[in-house]
């Protein structure tokens, strides 16, 4: 199909116009002002909340422009006074607060955020974003799902996550206000959070007059990011710089640099003002949401005003054994690629410990269901002993995690309803020793021994064990081990490591679900046999004769790898276990010796299972 020129012209013309539409300036001359225009000596004003609801305004006078201070941006350097700023300093929270500068003509225009700070510094100074730079940021969208470019790593963490530096000009901390929690819960998750550059503060729920109107959004006003709600609430704290039509601005640096975001907002309060010699910061609580934050960019962060995001719905009861307790909890995380496995998991470990302490001596028998947005649902049923919840929340974090962060597709989670019983006593072992009556056997026989553990805060018990052999082994020595869940997963990813290579995001799902079916009240025998198998990608092939195995081993193909068949069993046990004992065995068809080892005599209180049919399972190949 051929096209006149005239044609073509009008079509260029028309493509033109739509991509100058698209890129229509936010920025109003009239009531912005560019960085090219300010000069130092320059005064003007600042909007924040320092109480309640109520906007107050404080002196600023431009020191300097300090070029390129980011990469292609600049910042202004001002010095503040009024609102009792001389005292504080510059203080976390107030991020995003607006600046307006009078011009030649007396006009009073929006420079900028208040953005950055000196920590221990002993004057009022601070760095302001340029309002033309965060007036670009774009206005996109995001799904739940939204898939990931293959092989991207993790967003690195925004600059404001560093450890403080007196010397360094940097974006203000994010305070987090926290109500629901207890104090010891706060302690071990404080220095996750801090990683995230929020800095945890127990300021309690909001206690505004319900009778008055929920403060809106305007410049100068709270901008509140509640990131978890409910029995317990997490509430991110700082200020909207500008509101243009539907669309607000705000922080004037990165909240956590993701990209496409889309978390809930809402207004705010401040309760008060606390000074300190390090960082002065807002305590405060969210009041009202009403919007969605859409962006998170390194000169601040967007947002539209209407309808919040779906959460995160998580369900939890916890009972106690001995009847003193059984009370439900019910949260709603917000939806971010990799702040939610923590906020769920938070949220769990909240639940545990948000009524009473546990006890000093305790155990937790949990069961958890989780549902991801593809629909795959996943069944955490396990126990852990005197761990104080980290057990937990470790095993649905690292779940939530894999799933969410991965290099194929971002899998989020749709929702988590689960229970835990807290019981009296720390039901847990330690694996002591082990002997056997014999280590020479025939291929096809039992090879059976005894284990010594001892339990927690009691004596030394022995438990009985049998171990079938296939009657395929070929001569030669062997490894068979007794341990934990902890050492049966690190022995299998030793002698099949294809196992965990994974290429799509349905085998991250099948990693994460067979990494989470271990149970900890069990014991785990591992036969080790010799190498003898090769893996080409994910699909294994086991037992190849030598000379094909090496002819494979020799193709040159990076995705050719050996491993070792491994054959297990599991012992369930009452208590959850740790360590390990390891046996060397020898497989010898001819030899009509039956015992290489001193005969040890199992004592008659200690029953061992009759007969060679007892169930051995080959751990299964992954196929690709």
């Amino acid at each position: 199909m051929r096209f006149s020129s005239a044609v073509i012209l009008l079509l260029c013309i028309s493509s033109l116009g739509r991509a100058e539409t698209a890129r229509v300036s936010l920025f109003d001359p009239a009531r912005h002002m560019h960085i090219a225009e300010v000069r130092p000596g320059m005064k003007g004003y600042g909007l924040s909340v320092f109480s309640g609801s109520k906007i107050e305004r404080f002196e600023v006078e431009v020191i300097s422009v300090m070029k390129n201070f980011n990469p292609r941006g600049d910042v202004i350097l001002i010095r503040c006074s009024g609102a009792n700023l001389d005292h504080t300093g510059a203080i976390a929270g107030m991020s995003g607060s607006p600046i307006f500068l009078k011009d030649d003509q007396g006009r009073e225009r929006m420079i900028g955020a208040f953005a950055y700070g000196w920590p221990l510094s002993k004057d009022p100074l601070a760095g302001v974003q340029p309002i033309e730079y965060m007036l670009d940021i774009p206005e996109t969208k995001t799904k739940e799902s939204e898939p990931r470019e293959a092989g991207r790593p993790p967003v690195p963490a925004a600059e404001d996550h560093r450890p403080a530096d007196a010397t360094r000009l940097q974006p203000l901390a994010t305070p987090l206000m926290v109500s629901g929690l207890s104090g010891p819960t706060l302690d071990h998750f404080t220095p996750l959070l801090e990683k995230y550059g929020l800095h945890p503060m127990q300021a309690g729920a909001g206690s505004g007059d319900p009778d008055q109107p929920a403060p809106k959004f305007e410049p100068g006003s709270v901008l509140a990011v509640p990131l978890l709600t409910g029995d317990l609430n997490l509430s991110a704290i700082g200020t909207v710089t500008e509101v243009i039509g539907d669309r607000i601005f705000g922080f004037g640096h990165p909240f956590n640099s993701e990209g496409p975001i889309s978390l809930p907002m809402g207004t705010g309060q401040i309760h008060t003002i606390i000074p300190s010699l390090e960082m002065s910061f807002k305590l405060g609580s969210a009041a009202k949401l009403g919007g969605t934050l859409t962006a998170d960019q390194m000169v601040g962060v967007s947002g539209k005003i209407g309808p919040t995001p779906v959460g995160i719905p998580i369900n939890m009861r916890v009972t106690y054994a001995d009847g003193s307790s059984d009370l439900p909890y019910r949260f709603v995380a917000a939806l971010h690629p990799r702040m939610t496995p923590m906020l769920c998991a938070l949220a769990v470990q909240a639940s545990v410990t948000s009524n009473k302490e546990l006890p000093q001596f305790h155990t937790l028998n949990y069961d958890i269901g989780v549902e991801f947005a593809n629909g795959k649902t996943l069944s955490i049923k396990n126990i852990a002993a005197d761990v104080n919840a980290d057990g937990v929340f470790d095993e649905v974090a690292m779940a939530l995690a894999l799933m969410a962060d991965n290099p194929f597709d971002r899998v989020m989670v749709k929702s988590i309803e689960g229970t835990v019983k807290v019981s009296n006593g720390v039901k847990s072992a330690t694996i002591l020793s082990g002997s056997m009556p014999k280590l020479m056997f025939h291929p096809g026989e039992v090879a059976s021994g005894v284990l010594r553990y001892r339990p927690f805060h009691s004596t030394e018990r022995s438990m009985a064990f049998e171990m079938p052999l296939p009657s395929d082994l070929p001569d030669g020595q062997y490894r068979l081990v007794a341990c934990d869940w902890a050492n049966n997963f690190s022995e299998m990813r030793m002698s099949q490591p294809f196992r965990y290579d994974t290429s799509s995001a349905a085998d991250v799902f099948d990693l994460v679900k067979e990494m989470t079916s271990y149970r900890r009240d069990a014991v785990y025998l591992r036969l080790i046999r010799q190498a003898d198998g090769v893996a080409f990608g994910r699909l294994a092939m086991p037992r190849l004769p030598s000379s094909r195995r090496q002819v494979m081993l020799s193709s040159g193909r990076s995705n050719v790898t050996s491993y070792t068949t491994t054959h297990a069993r599991v012992i369930p046990t009452e208590f959850v276990m740790q360590g390990t004992a390891e046996f060397t065995i020898t497989i010898d068809r001819s030899s009509h010796v039956e015992n290489v080892a001193p005969k040890t005599p199992v004592p008659a209180h200690i029953k061992v299972p009759a007969g060679p049919k007892i169930p051995l399972k080959t751990e299964p190949a992954p196929r690709g």
